[in-house]
C-alpha cells in the first residue's frame, strides 16, 4: 500500500490530473483554492507490476467533471483528450494511459498506449488468437484421437500417446502406446526387452528423454539448433528467450530484438516488454525522444506536443497567461510555480533531491517525500529515507509492510520462500519451489509429460509424485 508521510496540502490547477492505476477521477480547481491531502493507503501492487515499474501519481478528491468524449477537453475520467476512463473509446498509440483496458491496443506500458505485438499477450492487431494468427504465425490445431488422421502425440492414426493404444505391428515410442505394453524397434508387440524408461531403437537401448537421435521415440532425430529434453526437441535458448542470428535473445528485453527477431529500438530507447520506448525520470513522459515534465513545460503542457502561446506559462499542466504572483520568473526564463515545483521548490533553481523509492516532489514551497514507486513502500515511517522497502526483495516486507518471511527463507517477487522439502518427488519433477507455504513442480505423467501441481507444505511424510500429481506419503 502507498503511504505518505504526513497530510499535504497542494494548490491543483485547473485541468490537472491527478490518480493512481485504479483510475481516481480528476476535475479543474479553482486557481487558488488549497485541498489537504489526508494519507492514502493503496493496496501493494500485483507480483508482475514489480519488474516494469509505472509512475504513480497522487489522488484527488475532488468533485468530477464528467463532461463528454467529444468535447475537446480532457476531463472526467479521461486519460487522454476525449478517449480512456471508463467513459470513452480506448486511446490510439503514444497517447497516455493508467491501465490496458484504456488503450485502442488493450495495451498500457509507462503510462503510454503501444501498438500490436507478437509477444504483448493481448489478442490485438488482427491475430486470430493471443500472440498468434495474422503476422504472428498460424495458432496451433487441437488434433483428435477420432479424426483418423495421424496427428497430435499418436503414434498410429488415432492411437498411442494420449490416445488408446495401439494394436502390435503398428508404429509405437513407448510401451504405453501398445495394447500389448510392448514397444520394440519402434513397433508394437515382440522383439527385444529394455527396462523402463530406456527403449530399444536398433537393437541397443536407449533413453529417448534425453536422446537427441531418438527423442521421445526411435529415429526421432532434433535438428540443427535444438535439443531433446524428456523426450520433446526443444530450441537450445532458455524459457523466454528466442534463437535470432545464431544467439538466444530475450525478445522482451533487447532493443535490437525488440519484440521479435531483427526489431530494433532507435538510438536511446529501451525495449519494454517487447516494445521500444524512451526512458524518462520521475514525473516526467516520454513526448517522442523527449522528456517532458507535462505539469510545468511550455511546449508539453498537460500533453506532448501541446504548446502554450506566446507570453503565457504552463502552471500544474494548464496554460497560464503571464507571469504574476505567485508564479516566478527563474534565471532560465522559464516561468514556474515555486510552491509545487520539484525543480524550484520555495524558489527559482532550488531542486529537491533525489528519495529513495520514491518521487521528488514539492508542497507549499516544501520538498516532501512523493508517491512511492511500484514495489516499494515506507514501512517505517520516517520521513529521511522515503520509500525504503522493496516488497518483492526485503525478507522484513515482504510483499507488503511488516509481512517478515521465517527464518532461513528469501523474499522472492513479494512471496516467501524455503528450502525444498525431501521425498522421490524429486527424481520425477523440475523447477519446483517451496513458496507461502506452497510446493510447486512439473511432474512426469506416466507417459513422460510435464504437468503443473501444488501441494501446501507440512507433509509429515515424503512428497510423492503420483502420475503428475504431488501426493502426501504415498499414491
Amino acid at each position: 500500500m502507498t503511504k505518505f508521510v504526513q497530510p499535504v496540502s497542494l494548490s491543483l490547477r485547473s485541468g490537472e490530473r491527478a490518480g493512481v492505476r485504479g483510475r481516481s477521477p480528476e476535475a479543474p480547481q479553482a486557481p487558488e483554492a488549497p485541498l489537504t491531502r489526508p494519507a492514502a493507503d493503496l493496496s501493494p501492487p500485483r507480483r508482475e507490476r514489480f519488474l516494469f515499474p509505472l509512475f504513480l501519481v497522487l489522488s484527488s478528491a475532488c468533485q468530477v467533471d464528467l463532461g463528454t468524449c467529444t468535447d475537446g477537453r480532457l476531463n472526467g475520467r479521461e486519460t487522454d483528450l476525449d478517449c480512456g476512463g471508463a467513459q470513452c473509446a480506448g486511446c490510439g498509440d503514444g497517447l497516455v494511459c493508467l491501465d490496458d483496458p484504456d488503450c485502442a491496443s488493450g495495451v498500457c506500458t509507462l503510462n503510454r498506449c503501444v501498438g500490436a505485438s507478437c509477444a504483448d499477450g493481448v489478442q490485438n492487431g488482427g491475430e486470430a488468437g493471443v500472440d498468434c494468427g495474422g503476422a504472428c504465425g498460424a495458432c496451433p490445431v487441437q488434433p483428435s484421437c477420432t479424426d483418423g488422421m495421424l496427428d497430435g502425440d499418436e503414434t498410429g492414426a488415432d492411437c498411442g500417446g494420449s490416445c488408446p493404444p495401439c494394436l502390435d505391428g503398428v508404429e509405437c515410442v513407448r510401451n504405453t502406446d501398445c495394447v500389448s505394453g510392448t514397444c520394440s524397434d519402434g513397433r508394437c508387440g515382440g522383439g527385444a526387452q529394455c527396462g523402463p524408461p530406456l527403449l530399444a531403437c536398433n537393437a541397443a537401448c536407449v533413453d529417448s528423454r534425453f536422446d537427441p537421435g531418438n527423442c521421445g521415440g526411435c529415429g526421432v532425430t532434433c535438428g540443427a539448433g535444438l535439443t531433446c529434453l524428456l523426450g520433446s526437441c526443444m530450441p537450445a535458448c532458455g524459457g523466454g528467450t528466442l534463437p535470432c542470428g545464431g544467439a538466444c535473445v530475450a525478445a522482451a528485453t533487447d532493443p535490437a530484438n525488440c519484440g521479435m527477431c531483427g526489431r530494433s529500438c532507435a538510438a536511446g530507447e529501451i525495449c519494454v516488454g517487447g516494445n521500444c520506448f524512451y526512458p524518462c525520470p520521475g514525473g516526467q513522459s516520454a513526448c517522442g525522444a523527449v522528456c517532458a515534465a507535462l505539469d510545468r513545460d511550455a511546449q508539453h503542457c498537460g500533453l506532448c506536443d501541446r504548446a502554450c502561446p506566446s507570453g503565457s506559462a504552463c502552471v500544474q499542466g494548464v496554460c497560464t497567461p503571464g507571469c504574476g504572483a505567485p508564479l516566478a520568473v527563474c534565471t532560465s526564463g522559464q516561468c514556474v510555480d515555486p510552491r509545487n515545483d520539484p525543480d524550484h521548490c520555495g524558489g527559482c533553481d532550488q531542486a529537491c533531491p533525489p528519495v529513495p523509492g520514491a518521487a521528488r516532489a514539492c508542497a507549499a514551497n516544501t520538498c516532501v517525500t512523493g508517491p512511492c514507486m511500484p514495489g516499494f513502500e515506507n514501512c517505517n515511517n520516517l520521513p529521511g529515507d522515503g520509500c525504503e522497502a522493496d516488497l518483492g526483495f526485503d525478507s522484513m516486507n515482504c510483499g507488503g509492510c511488516n509481512q517478515p518471511c521465517a527464518g532461513g527463507e528469501t523474499c522472492a517477487l513479494g512471496v516467501c520462500c524455503g528450502m525444498l522439502p525431501a521425498g522421490s518427488y524429486s527424481t520425477t519433477c523440475i523447477n519446483c519451489q517451496a513458496c507461502g507455504g506452497v510446493l510447486s513442480c512439473l511432474c512426469e505423467d506416466s507417459v513422460q509429460v510435464l504437468r503443473p501441481t501444488t501441494i501446501p507444505l507440512g507433509c509429515a511424510g515424503d512428497y510423492v509424485n503420483c502420475n503428475g500429481v504431488l501426493t502426501c506419503g504415498s499414491c
